[in-house]
């Protein structure tokens, strides 16, 4: 199409003879075709980073659907990006200080503290030790230790651990033996980033649900600089009340969306509270999320996790 416009743009009439409005209207709509295609062409994306294969069979997956109302699925954790966001964000944080035992909420405080002479058990400590009793006991856990922050508190602190890029230190109990390991931040998979933007240049919907807490994950699926562009009414996953501290008022983004009333930067001064808000998005939950939110009957063309 490119082609042919501008070879038909390059059909010029001689400057001193008018111009029929006939011709000056189909010279406007073709101009404005090649524009729109070249800018088409310019934010295109492509599969770089994937193996040609898997591109293939992408594209072609992207081709058959595309602009026909279908819909993508990816979780984040160790799928969009590498690591976990939860896991790396909790030692982070203790280790600049800012969440504490002391700060936990007291409705966190399921089992007593294994702390030894010289050493006071850290909460990533204590995250893996629920998670021995069942992962149905640390999956929402690591989601509600975060309460009692404001959205706008936990976003910086996401983008210094994203921009962080180093391991953090943790301790951990390897039976009775006290052990330490780094814990990776995450880091955003390139492929991952580019399929995100191509099936939603193609008139695909692109979905986040995360077993991590929805705002948390919102931080990064949503936010631009981070390249995956995803709308934030799309990203979900655990989900707890958040509070408004002058009113006391509860709400969290999923009621705000339902009611047509989301707004994420009306949000930022919300307290997060651990009071969970269902279905919860881990393991079959993540289906439960997709007839709750996203569509009752139509599936997937794509799912990721």
């Amino acid at each position: 199409m490119v082609v042919a416009c501008r070879e038909r743009q390059g059909t010029e009439l001689p400057s001193n003879r008018p111009k029929e409005p006939a011709m000056t209207f189909a010279k406007g709509i073709l101009a404005a075709l090649a524009l729109a295609a070249a800018v088409g062409q310019a934010s295109a994306t492509e599969l770089e980073h994937w193996p040609a294969p898997a591109a293939r069979q992408l594209n072609a997956l992207i081709e058959a659907n595309a602009n026909k109302g279908a819909y993508a699925v990816f979780d984040m954790d160790n799928t969009s990006y590498r690591y976990d966001l939860e896991e790396s964000l909790l030692p982070y944080l203790e280790m600049k200080g800012v969440l504490t035992r002391d700060r936990l909420d007291p409705s966190l405080k399921l089992i007593p503290f294994k702390d030894q002479a010289g050493h006071k058990e850290s909460l990533f400590s204590y995250y893996y030790r629920l998670c021995e009793i069942d992962d149905m006991v640390c999956y929402p856990w690591v989601a509600q230790v975060f309460s009692g922050f404001t959205l706008r508190e936990l976003k910086g602190y996401v983008d210094e651990l994203m921009a962080y890029g180093k391991p953090i230190p943790a301790t951990y109990y390897d039976g009775d033996k006290l052990a330490t390991l780094d814990v990776e931040p995450p880091r955003v998979f390139s492929g991952q980033r580019e399929l995100y933007n191509k099936l939603m240049e193609n008139g695909i919907e692109v979905y986040v649900i995360s077993a991590a807490h929805e705002e948390l994950v919102r931080m990064v699926a949503a936010d631009p600089r981070y390249g995956y562009n995803a709308k934030p009414e799309n990203v979900i996953g655990v989900t707890t009340l958040l509070k408004n501290r002058k009113t006391g008022e509860l709400t969290t983004a999923r009621k705000q969306i339902a009611e047509g009333k989301y707004d994420p930067k009306a949000n930022l001064d919300l307290e997060v509270t651990p009071y969970l808000w269902t279905p919860a998005t881990w393991m079959a939950g993540k289906q439960a999320a997709i007839l709750t939110y996203i569509d009752r009957w139509k599936r997937p063309i794509l799912v990721a996790g």
